[in-house]
């Protein structure tokens, strides 16, 4: 998520979430995984959380 927040912050939202949609659709990946199965498996949250993230104007990132 904080990579995500970093380029929402540098104003690269959309096309974060633009190119995240393209990689899952060309991976044929599961759009909304098991969330145990995904906490397990997966090194990142499932697509779903991420552009939930992105989208939501209350999630900032951190400031160094």
């Amino acid at each position: 998520f904080d990579a995500d927040a970093f380029s929402k912050k540098l104003g690269y939202g959309e096309q974060l979430a633009s190119g995240l949609i393209k990689l899952q659709i060309e991976n044929k990946s599961v759009m909304n995984p098991d969330p145990l199965y995904s906490a397990y498996h997966f090194s990142h949250p499932p697509l779903v959380e991420r552009l939930n993230a992105i989208n939501d104007p209350n999630v900032a990132p951190k400031s160094d």
